[in-house]
Protein backbone atom coordinates (compact mmCIF):
# COMPACT_ATOMS: atom_id res chain seq x y z
CA UNK A 1 0.00 0.00 0.00
CA UNK A 2 1.07 3.14 -0.99
CA UNK A 3 1.92 5.62 1.59
CA UNK A 4 2.42 8.94 -0.38
CA UNK A 5 0.38 9.75 -2.84
CA UNK A 6 2.19 12.39 -5.69
CA UNK A 7 -0.33 14.99 -7.43
CA UNK A 8 1.00 15.66 -10.75
CA UNK A 9 0.29 17.25 -14.19
CA UNK A 10 2.54 15.92 -15.92
CA UNK A 11 3.35 12.33 -17.05
CA UNK A 12 5.43 9.18 -15.19
CA UNK A 13 7.59 9.36 -18.86
CA UNK A 14 8.09 12.88 -19.57
CA UNK A 15 12.07 14.17 -18.50
CA UNK A 16 12.73 14.11 -14.96
CA UNK A 17 12.15 17.08 -13.09
CA UNK A 18 10.98 18.18 -9.31
CA UNK A 19 8.05 16.04 -9.30
CA UNK A 20 9.44 12.76 -10.47
CA UNK A 21 13.19 13.80 -8.50
CA UNK A 22 10.71 14.06 -5.38
CA UNK A 23 9.61 10.74 -5.91
CA UNK A 24 12.85 9.61 -6.40
CA UNK A 25 14.07 11.11 -3.46
CA UNK A 26 11.32 9.58 -1.31
CA UNK A 27 11.18 6.02 -3.04
CA UNK A 28 14.84 6.63 -1.78
CA UNK A 29 13.70 7.20 2.22
CA UNK A 30 11.87 3.78 2.20
CA UNK A 31 8.59 5.33 0.91
CA UNK A 32 5.86 3.30 -1.44
CA UNK A 33 4.37 6.15 -3.60
CA UNK A 34 1.20 6.51 -5.96
CA UNK A 35 2.17 9.08 -8.98
CA UNK A 36 -0.90 10.78 -10.08
CA UNK A 37 -0.42 11.22 -13.65
CA UNK A 38 -1.64 14.23 -15.70
CA UNK A 39 -5.40 13.07 -16.12
CA UNK A 40 -6.36 11.95 -19.82
CA UNK A 41 -9.31 13.16 -22.16
CA UNK A 42 -12.27 10.75 -21.70
CA UNK A 43 -11.58 9.00 -25.03
CA UNK A 44 -7.94 8.31 -24.62
CA UNK A 45 -7.33 4.47 -23.74
CA UNK A 46 -4.96 4.19 -20.80
CA UNK A 47 -3.98 1.87 -18.28
CA UNK A 48 -5.69 2.52 -14.97
CA UNK A 49 -2.93 1.49 -12.27
CA UNK A 50 0.31 0.49 -13.43
CA UNK A 51 3.07 -0.52 -11.14
CA UNK A 52 6.17 0.87 -12.65
CA UNK A 53 8.71 -0.15 -9.89
CA UNK A 54 8.64 -1.96 -6.64
CA UNK A 55 8.07 1.07 -4.97
CA UNK A 56 5.90 3.20 -7.11
CA UNK A 57 2.70 2.77 -9.01
CA UNK A 58 1.29 5.17 -11.67
CA UNK A 59 -2.48 6.39 -11.41
CA UNK A 60 -3.74 7.63 -14.51
CA UNK A 61 -7.30 9.82 -13.87
CA UNK A 62 -9.63 11.12 -16.72
CA UNK A 63 -10.61 14.73 -17.04
CA UNK A 64 -13.38 16.17 -19.10
CA UNK A 65 -12.50 19.66 -20.05
CA UNK A 66 -8.96 20.56 -21.41
CA UNK A 67 -6.92 22.86 -18.81
CA UNK A 68 -7.21 25.68 -21.31
CA UNK A 69 -10.96 25.49 -21.75
CA UNK A 70 -12.09 25.66 -17.59
CA UNK A 71 -11.90 29.35 -18.13
CA UNK A 72 -14.81 30.38 -15.66
CA UNK A 73 -16.23 28.86 -12.36
CA UNK A 74 -18.83 26.06 -13.66
CA UNK A 75 -16.61 24.51 -16.57
CA UNK A 76 -13.82 24.13 -13.86
CA UNK A 77 -16.22 22.57 -11.50
CA UNK A 78 -17.81 20.40 -13.76
CA UNK A 79 -14.37 19.16 -14.71
CA UNK A 80 -13.73 18.83 -10.89
CA UNK A 81 -16.65 16.60 -10.54
CA UNK A 82 -15.36 14.56 -13.41
CA UNK A 83 -11.72 14.10 -12.51
CA UNK A 84 -12.68 13.74 -9.06
CA UNK A 85 -15.22 10.31 -9.92
CA UNK A 86 -12.07 9.36 -11.65
CA UNK A 87 -9.68 9.25 -8.74
CA UNK A 88 -11.53 8.37 -6.22
CA UNK A 89 -12.20 4.10 -7.54
CA UNK A 90 -8.55 4.04 -7.89
CA UNK A 91 -7.83 5.54 -4.58
CA UNK A 92 -9.79 3.05 -2.94
CA UNK A 93 -7.91 0.32 -4.97
CA UNK A 94 -4.52 1.84 -3.96
CA UNK A 95 -6.31 1.86 -0.42
CA UNK A 96 -5.25 5.44 0.09
CA UNK A 97 -6.62 6.54 3.58
CA UNK A 98 -6.15 9.37 5.63
CA UNK A 99 -2.77 8.33 7.35
CA UNK A 100 -1.14 8.61 3.12
CA UNK A 101 0.74 12.32 3.22
CA UNK A 102 -0.11 13.94 -0.74
CA UNK A 103 2.71 16.08 -2.67
CA UNK A 104 1.10 17.89 -4.98
CA UNK A 105 2.89 19.76 -7.93
CA UNK A 106 -0.70 20.40 -9.59
CA UNK A 107 -1.72 24.04 -9.50
CA UNK A 108 -4.97 23.24 -10.59
CA UNK A 109 -6.68 20.83 -8.27
CA UNK A 110 -8.70 22.98 -6.35
CA UNK A 111 -11.01 20.45 -5.19
CA UNK A 112 -8.08 18.64 -3.97
CA UNK A 113 -9.46 19.14 -0.26
CA UNK A 114 -12.43 17.32 -1.01
CA UNK A 115 -10.40 14.17 -1.94
CA UNK A 116 -8.28 14.05 1.21
CA UNK A 117 -10.18 15.86 3.54
CA UNK A 118 -8.06 14.90 6.55
CA UNK A 119 -4.69 13.93 5.15
CA UNK A 120 -1.68 16.25 5.46
CA UNK A 121 -1.20 18.06 1.82
CA UNK A 122 2.23 19.46 0.73
CA UNK A 123 1.92 21.86 -2.06
CA UNK A 124 4.85 22.88 -4.27
CA UNK A 125 4.19 24.84 -6.74
CA UNK A 126 6.99 25.01 -9.01
CA UNK A 127 6.49 26.97 -12.11
CA UNK A 128 5.10 30.74 -12.69
CA UNK A 129 1.95 28.96 -14.12
CA UNK A 130 -0.04 32.25 -14.64
CA UNK A 131 2.57 33.95 -16.50
CA UNK A 132 2.20 30.61 -19.07
CA UNK A 133 -1.57 30.47 -19.00
CA UNK A 134 -3.67 31.13 -22.52
CA UNK A 135 -6.89 33.10 -21.92
CA UNK A 136 -5.02 35.45 -18.74
CA UNK A 137 -8.06 37.66 -18.73
CA UNK A 138 -10.51 35.38 -17.28
CA UNK A 139 -8.74 34.65 -14.07
CA UNK A 140 -9.15 31.14 -13.89
CA UNK A 141 -5.65 30.16 -13.01
CA UNK A 142 -5.12 32.46 -10.16
CA UNK A 143 -8.56 31.43 -8.70
CA UNK A 144 -7.33 27.35 -8.97
CA UNK A 145 -4.02 28.18 -7.69
CA UNK A 146 -5.02 30.32 -4.96
CA UNK A 147 -7.93 27.62 -3.99
CA UNK A 148 -5.16 25.14 -4.43
CA UNK A 149 -3.15 26.83 -1.83
CA UNK A 150 -5.23 28.05 0.51
CA UNK A 151 -6.53 24.17 1.08
CA UNK A 152 -2.94 22.32 1.78
CA UNK A 153 -1.08 22.34 5.27
CA UNK A 154 2.10 23.61 3.77
CA UNK A 155 2.84 25.33 0.27
CA UNK A 156 6.57 25.33 -1.03
CA UNK A 157 7.78 27.09 -3.95
CA UNK A 158 11.41 26.84 -6.25
CA UNK A 159 12.04 30.86 -6.07
CA UNK A 160 11.51 34.33 -4.15
CA UNK A 161 9.53 35.57 -6.58
CA UNK A 162 6.72 32.78 -6.61
CA UNK A 163 7.09 33.23 -2.57
CA UNK A 164 5.90 36.89 -2.91
CA UNK A 165 3.21 35.98 -5.32
CA UNK A 166 1.76 33.33 -3.32
CA UNK A 167 2.38 34.75 0.17
CA UNK A 168 -1.31 36.17 -0.24
CA UNK A 169 -2.91 33.07 0.14
CA UNK A 170 -0.24 31.09 2.41
CA UNK A 171 3.18 31.21 3.84
CA UNK A 172 5.07 29.84 1.30
CA UNK A 173 8.89 28.12 2.05
CA UNK A 174 11.75 28.09 -0.68
CA UNK A 175 12.06 24.73 -2.14
CA UNK A 176 14.90 24.43 -4.63
CA UNK A 177 16.19 21.44 -6.61
CA UNK A 178 19.10 19.19 -4.87
CA UNK A 179 22.58 17.72 -6.06
CA UNK A 180 21.25 14.31 -7.25
CA UNK A 181 25.06 13.42 -8.20
CA UNK A 182 27.92 13.85 -5.88
CA UNK A 183 30.70 16.68 -7.31
CA UNK A 184 33.35 15.18 -9.38
CA UNK A 185 36.54 17.34 -9.72
CA UNK A 186 36.76 17.91 -12.97
CA UNK A 187 40.05 17.91 -15.48
CA UNK A 188 42.02 20.98 -15.18
CA UNK A 189 43.55 20.90 -19.07
CA UNK A 190 42.41 24.41 -19.90
CA UNK A 191 44.04 24.42 -22.77
CA UNK A 192 40.89 21.72 -24.14
CA UNK A 193 37.95 23.96 -22.97
CA UNK A 194 36.94 25.59 -25.84
CA UNK A 195 33.11 24.54 -25.80
CA UNK A 196 29.77 26.26 -24.13
CA UNK A 197 27.68 23.59 -23.38
CA UNK A 198 23.58 23.96 -23.30
CA UNK A 199 22.60 20.27 -21.66
CA UNK A 200 18.08 20.85 -21.50
CA UNK A 201 15.11 21.48 -23.21
CA UNK A 202 15.62 22.89 -26.19
CA UNK A 203 12.66 25.35 -26.95
CA UNK A 204 11.14 28.86 -26.98
CA UNK A 205 12.73 30.05 -23.75
CA UNK A 206 16.32 30.35 -25.77
CA UNK A 207 17.01 33.60 -27.55
CA UNK A 208 18.55 33.36 -30.52
CA UNK A 209 20.32 37.00 -30.32
CA UNK A 210 21.92 35.59 -27.19
CA UNK A 211 23.16 33.08 -29.20
CA UNK A 212 24.47 35.00 -31.71
CA UNK A 213 26.55 36.87 -29.78
CA UNK A 214 28.42 34.37 -28.30
CA UNK A 215 28.78 32.20 -31.70
CA UNK A 216 30.32 35.59 -32.88
CA UNK A 217 32.68 35.39 -30.24
CA UNK A 218 33.83 32.25 -30.13
CA UNK A 219 34.34 32.32 -33.66
CA UNK A 220 36.97 35.13 -33.06
CA UNK A 221 38.79 32.88 -30.86
CA UNK A 222 39.41 30.71 -33.96
CA UNK A 223 38.30 27.48 -35.72
CA UNK A 224 38.29 25.43 -32.30
CA UNK A 225 35.94 27.13 -30.09
CA UNK A 226 32.18 26.21 -30.66
CA UNK A 227 28.98 26.29 -28.77
CA UNK A 228 26.97 22.81 -28.42
CA UNK A 229 23.04 22.07 -27.73
CA UNK A 230 22.33 18.86 -26.20
CA UNK A 231 18.69 18.14 -25.02
CA UNK A 232 14.95 17.00 -26.68
CA UNK A 233 12.22 19.60 -27.41
CA UNK A 234 8.48 19.19 -27.33
CA UNK A 235 7.25 20.29 -30.38
CA UNK A 236 9.07 19.00 -33.80
CA UNK A 237 7.93 22.31 -35.59
CA UNK A 238 9.82 24.49 -32.91
CA UNK A 239 12.80 22.80 -33.03
CA UNK A 240 13.09 23.04 -36.31
CA UNK A 241 12.98 26.78 -36.16
CA UNK A 242 15.22 26.96 -33.87
CA UNK A 243 17.69 24.64 -35.24
CA UNK A 244 17.47 27.25 -38.35
CA UNK A 245 18.28 29.90 -36.53
CA UNK A 246 21.12 28.29 -34.46
CA UNK A 247 22.88 26.42 -37.08
CA UNK A 248 23.52 29.57 -38.78
CA UNK A 249 26.41 29.67 -37.08
CA UNK A 250 29.00 27.17 -38.16
CA UNK A 251 30.53 26.96 -34.87
CA UNK A 252 26.87 25.64 -33.38
CA UNK A 253 26.05 21.88 -32.96
CA UNK A 254 22.53 20.59 -32.33
CA UNK A 255 21.99 17.38 -30.42
CA UNK A 256 19.34 15.18 -29.34
CA UNK A 257 19.16 14.11 -25.81
CA UNK A 258 22.11 12.68 -24.61
CA UNK A 259 23.28 11.40 -20.88
CA UNK A 260 25.85 14.06 -19.07
CA UNK A 261 28.58 11.95 -18.91
CA UNK A 262 28.48 10.97 -22.31
CA UNK A 263 29.56 14.26 -23.60
CA UNK A 264 33.03 15.56 -24.34
CA UNK A 265 33.12 17.23 -20.48
CA UNK A 266 37.10 17.65 -20.26
CA UNK A 267 36.15 20.11 -23.54
CA UNK A 268 33.87 22.27 -21.97
CA UNK A 269 34.53 25.70 -20.29
CA UNK A 270 31.67 26.63 -19.32
CA UNK A 271 27.39 25.81 -19.58
CA UNK A 272 25.25 28.22 -20.79
CA UNK A 273 21.66 29.19 -20.25
CA UNK A 274 20.87 31.72 -22.77
CA UNK A 275 16.93 32.57 -22.16
CA UNK A 276 14.99 35.48 -22.89
CA UNK A 277 12.87 37.73 -21.39
CA UNK A 278 9.58 35.95 -21.12
CA UNK A 279 7.64 36.14 -18.06
CA UNK A 280 8.03 32.37 -16.86
CA UNK A 281 11.59 32.81 -17.18
CA UNK A 282 11.83 35.46 -14.41
CA UNK A 283 11.16 33.40 -11.74
CA UNK A 284 13.70 31.23 -12.32
CA UNK A 285 16.08 31.06 -9.27
CA UNK A 286 17.83 27.33 -9.67
CA UNK A 287 16.86 25.03 -12.87
CA UNK A 288 17.27 21.60 -11.93
CA UNK A 289 19.70 21.21 -14.79
CA UNK A 290 21.86 23.53 -12.80
CA UNK A 291 23.32 21.31 -10.15
CA UNK A 292 23.90 18.41 -12.27
CA UNK A 293 26.51 20.45 -14.40
CA UNK A 294 27.98 22.13 -11.33
CA UNK A 295 28.48 18.81 -10.03
CA UNK A 296 31.10 18.17 -13.13
CA UNK A 297 32.58 21.46 -12.25
CA UNK A 298 30.95 23.77 -15.00
CA UNK A 299 30.66 27.72 -14.23
CA UNK A 300 27.20 29.43 -15.98
CA UNK A 301 27.11 32.05 -17.91
CA UNK A 302 23.42 32.67 -18.21
CA UNK A 303 20.73 35.99 -19.66
CA UNK A 304 17.18 36.67 -18.53
CA UNK A 305 16.96 34.74 -14.99
CA UNK A 306 17.01 38.10 -12.90
CA UNK A 307 16.44 36.10 -9.43
CA UNK A 308 18.80 32.98 -10.88
CA UNK A 309 21.08 32.09 -7.63
CA UNK A 310 24.12 34.79 -7.68
CA UNK A 311 27.66 33.29 -7.16
CA UNK A 312 30.86 34.09 -8.52
CA UNK A 313 30.76 31.12 -10.85
CA UNK A 314 27.46 32.07 -12.63
CA UNK A 315 28.16 35.03 -15.19
CA UNK A 316 25.28 36.95 -16.27
CA UNK A 317 25.71 38.68 -20.10
CA UNK A 318 22.27 40.64 -19.10
CA UNK A 319 24.01 42.76 -15.84
CA UNK A 320 26.83 44.65 -17.41
CA UNK A 321 29.07 41.33 -18.58
CA UNK A 322 30.08 41.20 -21.74
CA UNK A 323 30.49 38.22 -23.73
CA UNK A 324 34.33 38.53 -24.04
CA UNK A 325 34.54 39.05 -20.06
CA UNK A 326 32.36 36.81 -19.57
CA UNK A 327 34.50 33.82 -21.20
CA UNK A 328 37.87 35.08 -20.05
CA UNK A 329 36.38 34.89 -16.55
CA UNK A 330 35.45 31.07 -16.97
CA UNK A 331 38.89 30.38 -18.50
CA UNK A 332 40.69 32.34 -15.30
CA UNK A 333 38.53 31.04 -13.21
CA UNK A 334 37.58 27.89 -13.95
CA UNK A 335 39.68 25.86 -11.58
CA UNK A 336 39.74 28.13 -8.71
CA UNK A 337 36.09 28.22 -8.31
CA UNK A 338 35.62 25.14 -7.91
CA UNK A 339 36.18 24.72 -3.79
CA UNK A 340 33.25 26.71 -4.43
CA UNK A 341 31.21 25.28 -6.08
CA UNK A 342 31.47 22.33 -4.09
CA UNK A 343 30.52 23.79 -1.12
CA UNK A 344 27.52 24.74 -2.72
CA UNK A 345 26.50 21.67 -3.76
CA UNK A 346 27.49 20.10 -0.19
CA UNK A 347 24.58 22.89 1.36
CA UNK A 348 21.86 21.69 -1.61
CA UNK A 349 22.09 17.80 -1.04
CA UNK A 350 18.79 15.37 -0.73
CA UNK A 351 18.76 15.19 2.55
CA UNK A 352 18.13 18.70 3.29
CA UNK A 353 15.07 18.61 1.14
CA UNK A 354 13.31 15.50 3.13
CA UNK A 355 14.32 17.39 6.27
CA UNK A 356 12.15 20.48 4.78
CA UNK A 357 8.84 18.03 3.89
CA UNK A 358 9.33 16.58 7.20
CA UNK A 359 8.03 13.02 6.16
CA UNK A 360 8.83 10.29 8.49
CA UNK A 361 11.25 7.75 7.03
CA UNK A 362 9.08 5.10 5.25
CA UNK A 363 9.49 1.25 5.73
CA UNK A 364 9.28 -0.42 2.65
Amino acid sequence: MPDIAVITNSLWTEPPRLRRQVTDLLVSDGHRVAFFERPAMPWVSVKPLERVSESVIVARPKCLIHPQLRVVGPLAELNAMHASSSMRPMMRELDLGPATTVVNFNHDIFFIRRLFPSNRIITIINDDFESQARFPRFGHVTRALRQTCMDSDEVHTVSTSLMERLSAWCEPKLFLPWAVRPYRAPSEDMARRKTLLFWGSIDTAIDPAVVSRLAEELQRRGPDWKLMFVGPTRVARTRQRLASELLRHPNVTLHDSTQLDQLPLDDVLAAIIPYGREEWVKSVMLANKTLSLLAVGLPFIITGMPNFIRKPFILRLDECVGVREAIDACSSGFIGWQQGIQSFLAEHDAQSRLNQLGIPRGVA
